[in-house]
C-alpha cells in the first residue's frame, strides 16, 4: 500500500477528529463501504478521475449521491472537501492512508499470506501466532488462493516475506545438491 502525503495529511485530520468523538473504527467501516461501492462499479470511479469533468460537477455529484444516504458526518464531509479541494480522485488513498494510520496507533502489522489450497482456520491461527512471535509484533493476515504457488505458502508481512514453498524449498534442494557435487 503506498498513499501519498497529501492522503496522509487527510487521513490522520480525520483520525483525529474521529477519535475525539470514539468513532474512529465505526468511520474505517464506513470508508470501507464507500470504497467498495467505487471499486465495485469502474465507471464511478473513472468519473472522478476524468480531468475533463469540472471540479464543481464533481462536487455537486458527491452532494447529490452521498447526502442523506446514512452516512457519518465526518465521512461525508471528507468526500465534500476532497471534491472542493479537486482531490476527490484521491479517496481510494486517503482510505488507506486511515488503516495505515489507524494500525500505527495500535502497534498493529498487516501482511498477506498466499497459498496454492486455502488454509484451515487452524492452519491461519497457528500461522499468524508464528509470524507474530517471530516479528514480535500484533499482526493481521489476509489469506489468499494462489494457483501460482506449487504448494506452501508466502507470507508477505511489512517488510518481511516468509516463503515456505515448495518451489523454494526444491530451489534450495537443487542448489546444495549442486554444492556437494562439486
Amino acid at each position: 500500500m503506498s498513499v501519498s502525503e497529501v492522503s496522509r495529511r487527510y487521513a490522520k485530520a480525520l483520525l483525529s477528529l474521529t477519535k475525539q468523538k470514539g468513532v474512529h473504527i465505526k468511520t474505517l467501516d464506513e470508508l470501507r463501504v464507500v470504497r467498495g461501492v467505487l471499486e465495485k462499479d469502474g465507471a464511478i470511479n473513472e468519473y472522478f478521475q476524468n480531468p475533463l469533468i469540472s471540479p464543481d460537477q464533481k462536487l455537486q455529484v458527491v452532494k447529490t449521491a452521498f447526502a442523506g444516504r446514512g452516512l457519518s458526518e465526518e465521512v461525508l464531509n471528507l468526500l465534500i472537501l476532497l471534491a472542493e479541494k479537486h482531490r476527490i480522485g484521491q479517496f481510494m488513498n486517503v482510505v488507506d492512508a486511515y488503516q495505515e494510520a489507524i494500525d500505527e496507533e495500535e502497534g498493529l502489522t498487516r501482511g498477506v499470506v498466499r497459498a496454492a489450497k486455502p488454509l484451515s482456520p487452524e492452519g491461519q491461527k497457528s500461522l499468524e501466532e508464528k509470524i507474530s512471535a517471530t516479528l514480535k509484533k500484533k499482526i493481521v493476515l489476509t489469506f489468499k488462493e494462489d494457483p501460482t504457488i506449487l504448494g506452501g505458502v508466502v507470507a508477505q508481512v511489512g517488510g518481511w516475506t516468509f516463503d515456505d514453498s515448495l518451489e523454494t524449498h526444491l530451489k534450495k534442494m537443487n542448489e546444495e545438491l549442486n554444492r556437494s557435487a562439486n
